[in-house]
């Protein structure tokens, strides 16, 4: 008889107690047992924070699963699906082809993954916390940090690598708040150009208290330990944005700092999310005994599954303890289907709650009893030391804790070329890009948004003289000629950029040629160049406003819903074959004109014709890529030409205000040439006649 085949997909702590307990409750010849995990190992989470702060070593907190679970095939390919019709998974097999695989149970435990993209910026500019490559990454960055403060020479900038900006006050926020300040203050006995004073760690906070998983008397126990060791509260406040500068918080400050650390924002694994089962807030609902609601013979369990614990009637909190229990729990359930036995719901009294909050000091909440200082510190060291999952990882967390307690925190670290690297950035509308006169370090590419491009005038204020948006780029010129930017790019509205470094700018240059000549052709284009050839019309342009060339808007204006045969019809009704396209709120979303049409056609001819369907029905905004170029009535007519001489287009919209994208009307560059040419009729001098 074969044995039964069940697939584990997730490598946290409900899968692996689940692995470990059906193993022990089964031999191999009656169960085979596949685990799917992206990582070998599985992370200890309650101890990162150490691991960022250097207190201990990151192998010490991340535990080998074929290690931990013998007799488990332990796989690192990546499931793509679950099939619960036909009971199979699909998965990579690493060399680009998709396998499929039969199973008998299923086991759903992949846990949730950071999402830091509901605060604008976060992912561009924050450090994730959840995961053993975020702790090791943070802690690079913080020392990094502390090296470029001793190199620094101005006083503000110093500090301003030594702030440190942690986002949340929930466990991993307080925790990891507490290991970064413990680890930068005791190691300024090392530097020579900055004092501890001189440190600023901020927790930011939307509540008006942190830590809201335990007691009051214990929260507020932990606020003045962390604002007596110098961590800085900033309760009922919330972060809006980052930047490269720092963050942006709900009452309009900007708290300026390095490194931010963001340990709020989740999201549903996408196998989560492509599974069709019954879901609550995203996780899968489940049975009292934890099947999926619906199935005979798939589970969920852990931070991706929504049970409902027989103890409280309570859904289960998202924490190891509760996983642990799951794992173990579904396990034995599994072995009393097998055994033709009746199953039994999940039940599970909470022990407690364990927080270190630096400095050794620690809260403790532990069967009722609330304990705090340095005791509970002990008490949180013995029992997270005795809940990791192989001896061998308690020995050496043990001995790197007694190491820490004798001997400084190691401050060695990797320093990596960042002009080597490709990354996002995130921009605020006002916030300067780079400045005139400033080295070029980055390619910059616009992914979202709108941007000013400024020029020094030695007679004048710094002057707007174009607009760059969507697909464009800019930093190429300076960076092919080694010289400083000539001129400054500033965000116009909220920016979303992706940036090249400068080394590995001038590898693909070098190497593609195609590229650079493309490069070369920018460097020429446009305005620039148009203005150094005639400067009378710059100046003619400079005191003109866009209201004296505005041009009505269409008679027809399209919404992001219109479908392409409207689409069509609309444009050949149009006297100028020139549309707007707007969003719900009416605001300007694209552009449409003749133009378009080939390059819509070109898109659909690619589409296979299942995925387009009809064509005629397809929506603009199934078809349109979103138009960012637009001038504003308060912009002067000098940037709508170099807009248009930039985009080689004759036609702009106008909108009411730079925050404001309602559309007012066109402006067109024939207009603007005509007003030109009879400008510089009139200042030309009369000819003198030539006497007969």
């Amino acid at each position: 008889m074969n044995p039964v085949r069940v697939v584990v997909v997730g490598g946290g702590f409900a899968a692996v107690q689940f692995a470990k307990t059906l193993r022990s409750k089964l031999r191999a010849s009656e169960c085979d047992i596949l685990l799917f995990s992206r990582e070998n190992h599985m992370v200890f989470h309650p101890l990162l924070a150490d691991v960022a702060g250097a207190s201990i070593n990151a192998d010490a907190a991340a535990a080998p699963l074929r290690q931990m679970v013998p007799g488990v095939e332990c796989r690192t390919e990546r499931v793509q699906r679950i099939d619960l019709s036909s009971s199979e998974i699909e998965f990579d097999d690493g060399n680009g082809a998709l396998t499929r695989l039969h199973y008998d149970h299923v086991v759903v435990a992949c846990g949730a993954e950071s999402n830091l993209g509901i605060i604008p910026g976060m992912t561009d500019h924050a450090f994730a916390f959840k995961v053993m490559r975020d702790a090791i990454e943070l802690r690079q960055q913080i020392v990094r940090q502390m090296e470029s403060a001793e190199a620094a020479t101005d006083p503000n900038l110093r500090r301003w690598h030594l702030s440190f900006i942690i986002v949340g006050a929930g466990f991993s926020g307080v925790e990891v708040a507490g290991e970064i300040n413990e680890l930068v203050r005791s190691s300024t006995r090392f530097y020579r150009n900055f004092r501890k004073e001189d440190v600023v760690v901020s927790l930011v906070h939307s509540q008006d208290q942190i830590l809201p998983e335990v007691a009051p008397k214990l929260r507020e126990f932990a606020r003045k330990k962390m604002e007596k060791a110098g961590i800085t509260m900033l309760l009922n406040t919330r972060a809006v944005a980052a930047t490269h500068e720092g963050v942006e918080l709900n009452d309009g400050r900007m708290l300026t700092g390095a490194t931010v650390v963001c340990t709020i924002g989740t999201a549903i694994s996408p196998i989560v999310q492509a599974l069709d089962v019954p879901k609550e807030r995203g996780r899968i609902r489940t049975t009292p005994e934890m099947r999926i609601e619906g199935q005979t013979n798939a589970w969920a369990i852990g931070d991706c599954a929504y049970i409902i614990n027989a103890f409280d009637n309570k859904p289960a909190a998202p924490t190891g303890q509760f996983a642990e229990r799951q794992g173990r729990q579904a396990a034995l359930n599994v072995v009393r289907i097998l055994k033709a036995e009746p199953t039994q719901p999940f039940r599970f009294k909470a022990l407690g709650q364990l927080c270190s909050i630096g400095g050794y000091q620690a809260v403790a909440e532990m069967l009722g009893v609330h304990i705090s200082g340095f005791v509970a510190w002990l008490l949180w060291r013995g029992v997270y030391l005795f809940k990791l999952p192989t001896w061998s990882r308690r020995i050496k967390v043990g001995l790197d804790w007694s190491w820490d307690v004798l001997f400084p925190r190691d401050l060695s670290f990797l320093n990596t070329d960042t002009t080597q690297h490709a990354t996002h950035a995130y921009y605020r509308a006002g916030d300067f890009i780079h400045r005139q006169g400033e080295l070029a370090r980055v390619f910059s590419i616009i992914e979202e948004g709108q941007v000013e491009v400024l020029q020094n005038s030695p007679t004048a204020d710094t002057q707007v003289v174009g607009l760059l948006g969507k697909g464009d780029f800019f930093g190429e010129g300076a960076l092919l000629g080694n010289r400083p930017h000539e001129t400054s790019i500033r965000a116009r509205s909220a920016v979303r950029l992706r940036q090249v470094g400068s080394a590995l700018f001038s590898q693909i240059a070098s190497s593609f040629t195609p590229f650079r000549e493309l490069l070369v052709r920018a460097v020429t284009r446009g305005s620039g160049d148009f203005w150094r050839r005639l400067p009378i019309s710059k100046a003619m342009l400079e005191g003109e406003s866009i209201a004296s060339f505005l041009d009505p808007l269409p008679a027809q204006l399209l919404t992001k819903e219109t479908t392409f045969a409207d689409a069509i019809n609309a444009l050949n009704e149009s006297p100028t074959g020139t549309l707007l396209v707007l969003d719900e709120k009416q605001r300007l979303w694209g552009t449409l004109d003749r133009g378009d049409l080939y390059q819509i056609i070109a898109r659909i001819a690619v589409t296979s014709a299942e995925t387009r369907g009809d064509i005629t029905h397809l929506k603009l905004s199934d078809l349109l890529i979103p138009n960012s170029i637009y001038v504003a009535l308060e912009d002067s007519a000098l940037v709508a030409s170099a807009a248009m001489l930039d985009h080689a287009i004759t036609w702009l919209p106008v909108v009411k205000s730079k925050a404001d994208p309602r559309p007012v009307g066109l402006i067109r560059g024939e207009k603007i040439s005509k007003r030109m040419i009879e400008r510089m009729a009139q200042s030309q001098p009369p000819r003198a006649q030539v006497a007969s």
